[in-house]
């Protein structure tokens, strides 16, 4: 066996372990999931969940923008099997999992490890500055039930690093190239304007998948104009906090502490726990559901592409 089916063997292991990973956890969860979709609705489950799923493919078209802008320019269903399959690592414990994806899928596309690496820590990143600017769309909300919550404000002045300084970010760039020991050559940030848009379509994807804990709250009986901001602005909050819980599978424990401080502006009791606990289970399901469509498709495509070309020869 070459070392290039060595390889693939591993990311099809790793591909099933983290859906057995998952199924467990769904299946540790089935009767509360139960008991919350038929409080809420099917319908409305089923919306939070499309919203969640669209609201990922934004941040692909950044990531993939911002790998173009460190020199690698990877065909679209290239980039999508490498975003999605690495992606799904991240429900794996430990936070590295993704990036060490993406340095692995380098190799056989015959593109440096780094780079890869380097644009997924970059992309990561910049989401989080992203997040904390649609976090701020919560404040007058929060801050009217809590004054603390004004320390929102030096904490989003810290996560602009990124963009008034790329030159620091490369250097944390740099350390995490150290971190993961994928490669010498230091890894060049594009310029500002490329930054900006990066983070403009993060923006977009927050907002998106935001709307789904809308959706959830104002089925469970919250106020559509709290709902609306806390929802989205703490969906985000939660998420970015989820981030820089690298130990925990898709920051899984400090994501939900989160979002339940924010929505308890807008609801209490059995509400409460059935929004934070439906929110995570309908996201792993449409991170599931999406990494096998776009995989599925793939395969399809590729299964197709000879036998088109051989009936146009």
């Amino acid at each position: 066996m070459t070392r290039r089916h060595v390889f693939a063997v591993l990311r099809w292991a790793v591909v099933v372990l983290v859906l057995g990973f998952l199924g467990y956890q769904l299946w540790r969860v089935r009767h509360g999931v139960a008991d919350s979709l038929r409080l809420v609705g099917w319908s409305n489950a089923l919306l939070a969940a499309g919203l969640t799923a669209i609201g990922g493919a934004p941040g692909f078209f950044g990531w993939r923008i911002l790998l173009a802008g460190l020199g690698t320019r990877l065909p679209l269903p290239v980039a999508a099997r490498v975003f999605f399959l690495a992606g799904i690592t991240r429900y794996l414990p430990g936070g590295v999992w993704p990036a060490v994806a993406h340095a692995a899928m380098a190799r056989p596309l015959g593109e440096p490890s780094a780079r890869l690496a380097g644009a997924f820590v970059a992309s990561q990143g910049l989401a989080v500055v992203a997040g904390m600017a649609v976090g701020l769309i919560a404040l007058p909300w929060l801050v009217a039930a809590d004054a603390i919550w004004w320390l929102l404000l030096p904490v989003f002045a810290g996560a602009l690093v990124p963009l008034v300084a790329p030159q620091l970010f490369g250097r944390l760039l740099g350390v995490a190239q150290r971190v993961l020991r994928r490669g010498s050559a230091p890894i060049g940030l594009p310029g500002r304007r490329t930054l900006l848009a990066v983070t403009g379509l993060m923006v977009l994807g927050w907002l998106t998948a935001g709307l789904h804990v809308t959706v959830l709250a104002v089925a469970l009986g919250a106020p559509p104009a709290g709902a609306l901001s806390v929802g989205i602005g703490g969906f985000a909050l939660a998420t970015v906090a989820g981030i820089f819980s690298l130990v925990m599978p898709s920051g899984l424990g400090p994501r939900e502490a989160v979002l339940g401080l924010t929505l308890a502006t807008l609801l209490t009791g059995p509400g409460l726990i059935t929004l934070v606990a439906l929110s995570r289970v309908l996201m792993t399901v449409a991170d599931v559901v999406s990494t096998g469509v776009v995989l599925g498709l793939l395969s399809w495509n590729a299964r197709r592409a000879p036998i088109t070309e051989g009936v146009s020869s």
